[in-house]
């Protein structure tokens, strides 16, 4: 995506609290006549200057594209309130599939099927993608870009205390232990930046202890979140805050900023920090030449926190989708940049390792990446890209009311002011009532297949 996964989600914040959307207003074509109209809002002038010159300007055609920057704070708003006028850009973007379920509701959306079957797109895209793109069985939106849950590390550090790179439970809660009583942060974390960052350590141990499984069926509705597999879940996930193992405890937590939690990886006061993919190209500057040090980093797929979940789940989280606007006048020059935006793996590789942008769900191998792209990068992507079993990352799977108060109220089970089983309960409660009202956003099966 544009940015990363953090900082669009805290740009764009208003987004879950936007009233219901009106029916389809108005049926005036948007006004682009000229060009097709595109709307995107960027993280930074050099990704918004890359983009210009490598995804708008090298558009062979047929047409050729208007992009139109919007503010990362309002680009939400503004876009509905366009498309309910029934105007706004051709090529329409959202920040994922809860939006993009409210927008077919509307009407706002135009069948790609047809364009799907012209472009192979079933060849090219993951299955799990165009599974987790289709309301009511039909594809509306492509997922623009994508990321995972991981592990960061220095290896330095593990070397210099002989620990592993965890790859069970019990190996990470060893080290986790070991740390602290070193007087060492076990896990770099924090919410000073970002308060939602909560969801990012629920939608692990939701798939990693519960299991992508359990997960995928209370998704479907046909298990409640207050199954004991969640309670056990959420209950392992409190104890490691309890133990002060996240962030170094409640008295720092609330405090740490993502500048510091980088920092005390790279000088070793860390020895691990889980986070999304995007942290991978965010993190450079703290380390080596950049910072004035001889540190590295590296990753480490998650890992399984219960008997009988898989070895690797990749958390799957889509930052951003792209559809047509159902009013254009111009549907298949619109579809044309689509698959434009989607279909070269070296242009999504090289994206990666440009500005940081996130890639398009599709295969991606090292060959793809330009000379001197950065190793830990490459492999994180075309390992990810191959990705078996899939897990669900809250911001994309779950409803937005739901969503919101999972990570609102998961603060107070970190600070022991409300139980597991309790915050389950009203979760479920909320969730159970999106539900019904068809707001929750289509989820593919872990291995991928549609549901």
């Amino acid at each position: 995506m544009t940015m990363s996964r953090r900082k669009f989600l805290a740009l764009s914040a208003t987004a879950a609290a936007l009233p219901a959307l009106p029916t389809l207003a108005g049926c005036g074509a948007p006004d682009h006549s000229a060009g097709i109209g595109y709307w995107s809002a960027f993280a930074n002038q050099q990704q918004r200057d890359y983009f210009q010159r490598a995804r708008v300007d090298a558009f062979p055609g047929p047409g050729r594209v208007e992009l139109t920057v919007k503010p990362n704070a309002s680009i939400d708003q503004l876009t509905q309130t366009a498309l309910a006028a029934g105007t706004g850009p051709d090529l329409v973007q959202t920040d994922g599939p809860a939006q993009v379920a409210a927008y077919a509701a509307a009407g706002y959306l135009h069948s790609l099927e047809d364009y799907a079957r012209a472009y192979h797109w079933d060849r090219l895209l993951a299955p799990w993608a165009l599974a987790a793109s289709r309301i009511n069985g039909e594809l509306v939106a492509l997922p623009a870009d994508y990321e995972t849950m991981i592990m960061l590390y220095n290896p330095a550090t593990l070397h210099a205390h002989g620990w592993p790179v965890p790859r069970d439970r019990a190996t990470f809660e060893a080290v986790c232990t070991e740390a602290k009583a070193r007087g060492m942060i076990p896990v770099a974390a924090g919410n000073a930046d970002w308060r939602a960052s909560s969801e990012w350590w629920v939608t692990m141990a939701l798939n990693h202890h519960a299991g992508p499984d359990a997960v995928y069926q209370a998704l479907l509705g046909r298990l409640p979140w207050t199954d004991p597999v969640f309670v056990d879940a959420i209950t392992t996930l409190s104890g490691y805050y309890q133990a002060g193992w996240w962030g170094g405890g409640v008295e720092d937590y609330f405090t740490n900023s993502f500048p510091q939690m980088y920092a005390a990886l790279a000088d070793g006061r860390a020895a691990f920090m889980i986070t999304g993919s995007w942290a991978s190209t965010e993190i450079a500057p703290y380390f080596g030449e950049a910072a004035g040090n001889s540190a590295t980093w590296d990753w480490a797929p998650l890992f399984p926190l219960r008997a009988g979940v898989p070895d690797i789940v990749w958390d799957l989280g889509i930052g951003r989708t792209l559809s047509i606007n159902a009013n254009t006048d111009k549907p298949d020059e619109t579809a044309a940049y689509l698959n434009f935006l989607e279909s070269d793996p070296r242009r999504q590789a090289d994206g990666v390792a440009e500005v940081g942008m996130q890639p398009a769900p599709i295969e991606l191998t090292a060959a793809d990446f330009p000379p001197g792209a950065d190793a830990g990068q490459v492999r994180l992507y075309t390992e990810l890209s191959n990705a078996a079993t899939i897990g669900y990352t809250t911001w994309t799977f779950f409803p937005q009311q739901t969503d919101t108060q999972l990570y609102t109220n998961f603060d107070k089970v970190f600070t022991a002011q409300l139980s597991p089983a309790d915050y389950l309960a009203g979760l479920d409660e909320t969730f159970r009532r999106e539900l019904r009202l068809g707001a929750v956003p289509t989820a593919p099966a872990p291995n991928g297949a549609a549901s």
